[in-house]
């Protein structure tokens, strides 16, 4: 009978050591200790005085110092209620440290880890909050491409947070004419996301009104400059393509240059119009600096549109993945339909890069001409 209950609660005890290390790996560790601990110290660290860069010779009355700002910067992140507990839970645990006193480590251990469920809940109701607005930003992505007779298109996208600021729109004006546009806003988050919600909807709208690149972006630098905030800006790149003339029409707003795969010469080049960032200039210096490039299409050629995520995705070794790669895996597979290039490109990706961690969005679209 002894031995039974020994087997019980050595068995319980098991279950609760699985159940607490469930999900727990090297990875998980190493992003703790390499990633997650070095944001959380840069965060604190930004909100105090300190300088960017510490000069001169490192001391431990200097070190000393700098641990005192983080530490107040952290503890003043705090609400002034939970920041008084959290002094008193202090100060009670240095008392039980030094009288060895277990119930004053006993309270001290209360009081702070019910101020960390209360820091969790608030954390954990933001992530709910968040994880709707992914479902609200993705809601607003093409549900489904337009079947356009005489191209294959494919896209993809995904944020390196929950939310990002890639964002892409197709628009089917008739069977022989479809414009898109593929854009990145500064920044990273709900910020971000907000914006591209906004450029989207915007392009949807002039979309209706007008065919050409250059005047949709003329109307949207005029429409989003006033409402960004100083500092914030939007790049992007808009196609359109018509059937009739077999043409391809290309505005680009500071975007990184769209790729295009030449059927007839076999090549790949980088399609360079000018033009400046959304957001930054007035009408008039965004005018001057913006031009449309326009190429007559043949059967097979391909257009692809990404963000600088890709090009600037980096490995282990700190390289980046950049536009020379990007390159050669559209052109090795510029055979297939448009879904099998943008699934090849994200393969050459996932290899070069071999993490799930993602530094930036990403997100490109691939257009073939049948």
């Amino acid at each position: 009978m002894h031995k039974k209950n020994i087997h019980k609660k050595f068995r319980k005890i098991r279950e609760f050591f699985e159940l607490y290390t469930s999900g727990l790996n090297h990875k998980e560790i190493e992003r703790l200790l390499k990633k997650d601990t070095w944001e959380a110290l840069s965060y604190y660290k930004r909100k105090t005085s300190l300088p960017d860069k510490l000069e001169g010779k490192r001391s431990i009355g200097k070190t000393i110092h700098v641990i005192k700002e983080i530490f107040l910067s952290f503890v003043m992140q705090l609400t002034p209620a939970r920041r008084l507990f959290y002094g008193v839970g202090f100060i009670i645990f240095v008392i039980g440290l030094l009288s060895l006193d277990l119930r004053y480590l006993i309270g001290s251990f209360i009081i702070l880890n019910l101020l960390l469920a209360l820091e969790l809940a608030d954390k954990l109701t933001t992530r709910d909050e968040l994880e709707i607005a992914r479902e609200i930003q993705l809601s607003l992505q093409p549900e489904t491409i337009p079947d356009i007779p005489f191209l294959s298109i494919c896209a993809f996208s995904r944020p390196a947070r929950v939310v990002g600021g890639d964002f892409y729109d197709i628009v089917k004006k008739n069977d022989g004419q479809m414009l898109s546009i593929l854009g990145d806003v500064s920044g990273k988050g709900i910020p971000a996301a907000l914006y591209a919600a906004s450029i989207q909807s915007m392009f949807e709208s002039l979309s209706e009104k007008s065919a050409s690149p250059i005047n949709i972006m003329h109307s949207l630098n005029n429409l989003i400059i006033k409402r960004l905030r100083e500092g914030d800006f939007i790049t992007a790149v808009i196609a359109f393509f018509e059937l009739e003339g077999r043409s391809l029409t290309i505005a680009r707003a500071g975007h990184n240059w769209p790729l295009y795969y030449c059927s007839r010469t076999r090549t790949v080049s980088a399609l360079k119009p000018k033009g400046q960032s959304i957001g930054i200039f007035s009408d008039s210096m965004f005018a001057e600096n913006l031009e449309e490039t326009k190429l007559h299409l043949e059967p097979g050629d391909v257009l692809l549109l990404y963000s600088d995520g890709i090009t600037e995705a980096t490995n282990s070794k700190n390289l980046m993945f950049n536009q020379s790669r990007l390159e050669l895996a559209l052109k090795e597979n510029v055979h297939e339909p448009a879904e099998e290039i943008i699934g090849k490109i994200n393969y050459r990706l996932n290899e070069f890069v071999k993490s799930d961690e993602l530094h930036d969005d990403i997100t490109m679209m691939a257009i073939k001409v049948k």
